[in-house]
């Protein structure tokens, strides 16, 4: 008797067993499932959010929410800077080009003279045309480009890779002086060197 007893306990503990991991697999796919719901949902309102940050640049610039995409290569920043009308979707690049730098640098003797020609690239012009606020800022871009170019090495700049580091620290000086005077940065996209020249 009492062992009939042990072998339908132990049946009942092996039901409770099977029910218990039936239970578990059906909360893990549940939660596989939102967890899936969750990870595609969210990422179509980020799309969503995108669009309407596009659709918040063009109301400050007075477009229709539709044409929003129209504008590949315009910019949405925020509104504590200067805001620009957005170039068109066929814009060309516009360059603003720089006066030709010669300066004396740290030649460590085999050289005494840097010569660089600059142009920065811009989708829109009132940032590098020919009224726009570069222009305003060419002294001191061009001050402050210079006192980059005087500090530079030979050594450094006499490697495979030194003048495109030397392109990247003049963007970010540019950025900078950008910035400081309420001018969001990256509208100015590049900066290109048309000579450069150690000697």
């Amino acid at each position: 008797m009492a062992e009939e007893e042990v072998v339908e306990e132990k049946k009942k503990g092996g039901k409770g067993l099977i029910i218990a991991l039936i239970v578990v697999v059906f909360l893990l796919l549940i939660g596989v499932g939102v967890l899936a719901y969750l990870l595609l949902g969210a990422s179509q309102p980020e799309d969503g959010s995108g669009d309407s940050a596009e659709v918040h640049a063009s109301a400050e610039h007075g477009e229709e929410s539709g044409d929003s995409d129209a504008f590949s290569h315009a910019k949405t920043y925020s509104p504590k800077y200067k805001q620009f009308e957005p170039p068109g979707p066929d814009a060309a690049p516009m360059y603003f080009v720089m006066d030709k730098f010669v300066v004396n640098f740290n030649g460590e003797g085999k050289a005494k003279f840097l010569a660089v020609d600059l142009q920065f690239l811009s989708y829109y012009p009132q940032v590098v045309g020919p009224e726009g606020e570069m222009e305003n800022l060419r002294p001191i871009l061009k001050n402050d480009i210079q006192r980059l170019l005087r500090n530079q090495f030979f050594s450094s700049l006499n490697t495979p890779d030194g003048p495109d580091k030397l392109r990247a620290e003049i963007l970010d000086v540019a950025h900078k002086v950008l910035e400081k005077h309420n001018i969001y940065p990256e509208l100015v996209e590049d900066v290109y060197m048309t000579r450069f020249v150690m000697q």
